[in-house]
C-alpha cells in the first residue's frame, strides 16, 4: 500500500524544494524523511549492499570539479605538484 501525502506534507515539500523533509511519527517520535523520487534514485546506491566501485564516481567528480573552477588553466600547476615541490 502506498501512503498518500497530506496537504501539509505537500506544502512542506514545495517549501523545501528538492531537499529531504523531516517527518516525526507521533507514536514513536522516530524521525523519517520525505524525499522526491528523483533524489531518492540518486542516493539509493549508497543504501544498497552491493560492492562500491570508486571508479563509478569519476565522471561526476570531474563534472563537479570543473564547475568549481578546477578547469581553469591556472589550476594546471596542481597536476604537477611534485615537480614544484622543493627537493630535500
Amino acid at each position: 500500500m502506498t501512503a498518500k501525502l497530506t496537504s501539509e506534507q505537500r506544502d512542506d515539500l514545495l517549501l523545501h524544494g528538492n531537499h529531504p523533509v523531516p517527518v516525526i511519527d507521533s507514536a514513536t517520535n522516530a524521525v523519517y524523511f520525505l524525499v522526491a523520487s528523483d533524489l531518492f534514485d540518486r542516493v539509493r546506491p549508497l543504501l544498497d549492499d552491493e560492492p562500491f566501485d570508486i571508479v563509478e564516481t569519476y565522471a561526476i567528480q570531474s563534472e563537479v570539479a570543473g564547475k568549481s573552477g578546477w578547469d581553469d588553466p591556472e589550476m594546471d600547476v596542481y597536476n604537477n605538484y611534485d615537480a614544484h615541490r622543493p627537493q630535500s
